[in-house]
């Protein structure tokens, strides 16, 4: 580990907040193993609770305290971009639902397929996100797929995407 010194040094009988301040470089560097490169301040958040949660219940006679600290803190990171993942996943679920639910509507308004809602909501929008409306949801192209006919990265493609379901979700809802 690139922190050895650093951490060999540690003990839960130092002060937290040296042992915290001590931890730094191994919190950057787990941070660093996790892809996180956004909410940066968020994640090093997480990663202070988990190091004084390690801190709380160390036991030096179950080995070494740096290495307590060491899975804690990184399994605390896991777990919460875990968390966030289900969340970004569950409104996304909420987005596809919003459709299903206009096309639904669509259906008992006019079953010849004229659906005057559908039509109005579609003038609101602008060419781009009629674009990934078509390629997404009826085309059934994937997000690398849209990204490259529109020739912007997959992150733009999935904001511009939970953007438009939040505005058809608006429009919807008028």
């Amino acid at each position: 580990m690139p922190f050895e010194k650093q951490t060999q040094i540690l003990s839960p009988q130092q002060p937290f907040e040296e042992v915290l301040e001590l931890v730094q470089p191994m919190i950057s560097s787990i941070l660093s193993k996790c892809h996180i490169y956004k909410d940066f301040e968020y994640y090093r958040q997480i990663a202070a609770i988990a190091v004084w949660k390690a801190y709380s219940n160390a036991d030096p006679s179950k080995g070494q305290f740096s290495a307590y600290i060491y899975t804690t803190v990184k399994g605390e990171i896991l777990k919460e971009l875990t968390k966030e993942r289900r969340f970004q996943d569950n409104e996304l679920l909420m987005a596809d639902d919003t459709l299903n639910f206009i096309r639904c509507r669509e259906k008992q308004i006019n079953p010849l397929g004229e659906c005057l809602l559908v039509e109005k909501i579609m003038d609101q929008l602008t060419e781009d996100e009629k674009k990934i409306l078509q390629l997404y949801y009826l085309d059934g192209y994937r997000y690398e797929e849209i990204a490259k006919v529109l020739q912007v990265s997959v992150a733009a493609i999935k904001k511009r995407r939970t953007r438009l379901i939040k505005k058809l979700r608006r429009h919807l809802n008028e």
